[in-house]
């Protein structure tokens, strides 16, 4: 087969393809299409200015996930929150094991 005639297959390949996306890929390409008309409108005029609200919002909202931060601490994985001086029987059952092997 030649190169002419696969190029044809696969041509007519793509026009009587009749498949339809899923919903979750549908609405990837939407999310693309909207992301891509919203730089084309910041690359023709510009970034628009911002409002007082605008800013009043993002400030609040880092506020809070800074408060959210340190209510999120790790108790249990946090090696700076812990005792590293402690060690816990099993732990320490092992050590003494292996110094008994020695």
């Amino acid at each position: 087969m030649t190169e002419i005639e696969r190029i044809e297959l696969i041509r007519n390949a793509v026009a009587n393809n009749n498949a339809e996306v899923s919903a979750s890929l549908a609405l990837q390409i939407e999310d693309l299409k909207a992301e891509k008309l919203a730089e084309d409108l910041i690359l023709e005029h510009g970034l628009l200015d911002v409002s007082k609200r605008e800013i009043t919002d993002e400030v609040s909202e880092l506020a809070s996930s800074h408060d959210k931060a340190d209510d999120e601490d790790d108790f249990d994985n946090d090696e700076n929150l812990r005792d590293m001086q402690v060690v816990s029987p099993s732990m320490r059952a092992i050590f003494e094991d292996n110094k008994s092997i020695a």
